[in-house]
């Protein structure tokens, strides 16, 4: 018996590898990894009008964006305006602000308020 068969007999087994992997997809937080404990991130971010540094301070449970011509401090934002903040992460031209807990927080520039939320 060949696949093309076995499948045709069978659609219950492409049905059930699909969901397998869309579930290992899931659990694994679409490659945004978990922090370390005690980890920050740096980022460069900048658009026509801005050009800033954002760093995210475990410790200080902080994002800190920083204008990244001169060095100065911008906006401190704490965990009632980003959530609690571990480290950064940017996929596909979003930010997200990862909790050491792995929940992610998608962060709109340069408005820098809170999208959504992402429990894991």
């Amino acid at each position: 018996m060949n696949l093309a068969t076995i499948l045709r007999t069978h659609p219950w087994l492409l049905a059930t590898g699909m969901l397998a992997g869309l579930l290992l997809i899931v659990l694994n937080g679409f490659g945004l990894v978990r922090p370390p404990p005690g980890s920050g991130s740096l980022m460069r971010w900048h658009d026509a009008n801005h050009d800033w540094l954002l760093v995210a301070d475990d410790q200080a449970n902080q994002l800190t964006v920083y204008d990244a011509t001169d060095g100065r401090p911008l906006q401190r934002l704490g965990p009632s305006a980003v959530g609690d903040v571990a480290v950064l992460a940017q996929r596909d031209g979003r930010l997200f602000v990862i909790d050491d807990d792995g929940t992610r927080n998608e962060l709109k520039l340069p408005q820098l308020q809170t999208v959504a939320a992402n429990v894991h």
